[in-house]
């Protein structure tokens, strides 16, 4: 009798059971207010608009500064050709330089067109395209006056020492050149001047020196005003502002020589001379500034090391945009809106720059964008962008409590907004990712709704292009490593920290039928603001109903909480994190980090690393691999040291397991720069071998 009880029991419950699944299967779907979506169209790439194929290596490019129809470039072999942009067909005027490798120039009323090389100033009628006159000079590089009527160059001098002076010629009558001044370097100064610029207000005349030194005279009495000494060397370019704010210098890194490719630049904020601040993370053969001295650019030839032609925020430093190319010279219009390149492979481009680029000096930087990705052929999900809205800021109020937890208060990161205060969420299309202009110092998080006809979605072109642009190109040098872009692509080293983009699985976020999962999104950022290792695969899309069901009851079990929670080591380094600290400045002092192996008398390896950082260290953080050497990728956090500010540091860290051959230091400083260097763990007996 009692078993009959307990099957008539289990049979109610199971009709009861099938009942409910019955219901809710079969009820019809509550009815969905519709509220109105706006997306925002992704920025586009400054575009191409002229190429002039001009033959071999072009040296050196300008724009005439008072017709933009204008451009001129020079090749290796001193040939010189005008071309005119409203007849690309032909070559509108053409020139002959004696000397290889000159550089060229329009005078400030483009009536004049200079080269100069390694012992020649020729002087051209640009209307007529005659030669007018020719000086000796020492150097090519010059520098003309802001009204045109002097000319400034550097010259040997003539007793055999090797001391180059700056000269200063009246060229008011170009047919009759005559000596104004000559400027001698102050007392002390080693090695000849090598770059050379008179500032836009005519006040005063700048000229770098091989080892570093920087005079300035006032052009006016010719005595010298001020002697700054940098840590450059063979100084490829000194430039003013035009809007007499600044003055850049770039060359070598002394203490890098030896590494011929490390370059970069000094910036000086006028007229207090005050040291605005450098980058000296890359290759830059020639940088010029906007006519409104807002943005300036760098020219870089070297594919493999650095970013191409990369503008920059003179205001903060903070990368803007990027020309796909790569390039040894650049040069502005008059107007700011074109951009002239030339480089090895011959030919002279020019670039009209967008609105939203031109825009961007005065954007705010590391900032989270996000993206809704949606072919266009599709219809975006009812209220997509109220979900997507709603799980951003459920994201960023996870991240303000941990922060709060760990005793920094509520700091959070910040994602773009409209002007009514919602999530500004950009849409998406079937349109190749090289024609957007992805700002490299964000973070881009694309949504995909999978319930919007998944399959097409996964397996159309885009799609496949963005997870392609996730492959890691990385460049080591002596100390650190950073992050590199080829032909207009975004390539991102997400635990860098310095440029953020789209990195394969790792920065999409998919759907459910309620929405977005508001702790994937939080696992994701955890990688994009690089705190956690370089992989993980908790966000991709799984197409399996039973084990996306499972997998979803297990996140909500409270051991599933764990990897959404702040560790103290996470939680200290985002206190410092750009994304945590708006309006960081991106200059960034060159860091240095060297590892020692300590010998003990136990089993355990202690490793011993000094950094160091002028602009403060914080926190230093080493990875390991996950398991032995034979797995590659450092993804194991091995621990943290905080160091509150320190220059120059020594922290120890163990390893205890003899499989780990590898690892990787991660530094940020205080302005939340991140820098990252991975060594090789040989025996305790053995000297480390440092990876280059």
């Amino acid at each position: 009798m009692k078993g009959k009880k307990i099957i008539a029991l289990l049979i109610v419950l199971v009709i009861t059971v099938v009942g409910i699944v019955v219901y809710f299967i079969s009820r019809p779907p509550q009815h969905q207010e519709l509220l109105p979506q706006t997306f925002a169209q992704l920025p586009e790439k400054p575009k191409l608009i002229d190429e002039f194929h001009h033959g071999l290596w072009v040296y050196s490019v300008a724009i005439s500064p008072t017709d933009p129809s204008l451009v001129a470039g020079v090749d290796q072999d001193g040939t010189i050709k005008l071309w005119n942009r409203n007849d690309t067909k032909k070559i509108f005027k053409f020139f002959r330089h004696p000397e290889k490798i000159p550089s060229i120039g329009f005078s400030p009323t483009g009536k004049l067109l200079a080269c100069a090389g390694y012992g020649t100033l020729t002087i051209w009628d640009v209307a007529s395209g005659t030669k007018i006159n020719s000086l000796e000079t020492s150097f090519r590089q010059f520098a003309f006056s802001p009204d045109g009527k002097q000319l400034a160059t550097l010259h040997e001098n003539e007793k055999g020492i090797h001391e180059v002076f700056v000269k200063i010629w009246d060229i008011r009558n170009p047919k009759k050149i005559t000596e104004i001044a000559t400027l001698y370097k102050s007392p002390g100064v080693i090695g000849y001047a090598c770059a050379i610029d008179i500032s836009p207000d005519g006040k005063w005349i700048a000229a770098g020196y091989v080892s570093g030194t920087v005079n300035v005279w006032d052009l006016q009495t010719k005595q010298l005003v001020k002697s700054i000494e940098t840590s450059l060397h063979l100084m490829d370019y000194l430039k003013f502002s035009p809007n007499k704010k600044y003055m850049v210098c770039g060359g070598h890194d002394i203490d890098m020589y030896s590494t011929y490719f490390v370059k970069g630049h000094i910036m000086w904020e006028l007229p207090s001379w005050q040291r605005k601040g450098e980058v000296l993370r890359g290759n830059v053969e020639n940088l010029v500034f906007s006519p409104d001295g807002m943005m300036c650019v760098g020219a870089n030839d070297w594919s493999h090391h650095g970013r191409g032609v990369e503008i920059w925020s003179t205001t903060n430093g903070a990368p803007i945009s990027s020309l796909p190319t790569e390039a040894t010279d650049v040069s502005f219009s008059h107007d700011g809106n074109l951009l002239a390149t030339g480089g090895k492979d011959g030919i002279v481009r020019v670039w009209e720059l967008t609105q939203s680029q031109l825009n961007l000096a005065n954007v705010r930087n590391d900032v989270v964008r996000l993206i809704y990705y949606l072919p266009k052929d599709k219809e975006p999900s009812p209220n997509i962008t109220q979900k997507i809205d709603k799980t951003i800021r459920k994201v960023q109020k996870h991240y303000a409590d941990e922060m709060e937890r760990h005793g920094f208060g509520r700091k959070t990161f910040t994602f773009e907004t409209d002007e009514n205060g919602k999530a500004k969420i950009y849409h998406m299309k079937e349109i190749p990712i090289e024609a957007h202009d992805m700002q490299l110092n964000d973070i881009w998080l694309v949504f995909i709704d999978y319930k919007n006809d998944l399959q097409s979605v996964l397996t159309d072109s885009t799609l496949k292009h963005l997870k392609s642009v996730g492959r890691r190109y990385i460049h080591y040098d002596k100390t650190f490593t950073f992050p590199t872009r080829r032909k207009g692509v975004i390539k991102d080293n997400i635990w860098m920290g310095h440029i953020k983009g789209f990195t394969g699985d790792s920065s999409f976020i998919y759907a459910t039928k309620k929405g977005f999962d508001w702790r994937l999104t939080t696992y994701t950022l955890k990688h994009l603001f690089a705190v956690l290792g370089r992989e993980h695969r908790l966000n991709e899309y799984e197409p399996n109903v039973f084990k996306r069901f499972f997998y979803g009851i297990n996140r909500k079990m409270p051991w599933g909480k764990r990897w959404v929670k702040l560790s103290k080591c996470e939680a200290e380094w985002l206190n410092k994190s750009r994304f945590f600290n708006p309006n960081q400045p991106f200059f960034d002092k060159r860091p240095e980090i060297e590892m020692d192996v300590l010998k003990t008398d136990t089993d355990s390896r202690l490793f011993q690393f000094t950094a160091a950082d002028e602009d403060g260290i914080h926190q230093l953080q080493l990875f390991v691999p996950k398991e032995t050497e034979k797995q590659y990728q450092i993804n194991k956090f091995q621990g943290c040291q905080a160091l509150n500010g320190k220059k120059t540091a020594t922290v120890e860290f163990e390893i205890a397991n003899p499989e780990i051959k590898r690892g990787e230091i991660r530094m940020i400083d205080m302005h939340g720069n991140i820098a990252s260097r991975e060594f090789r763990f040989l025996e305790k007996t053995s000297e480390p071998d440092k990876e280059e």
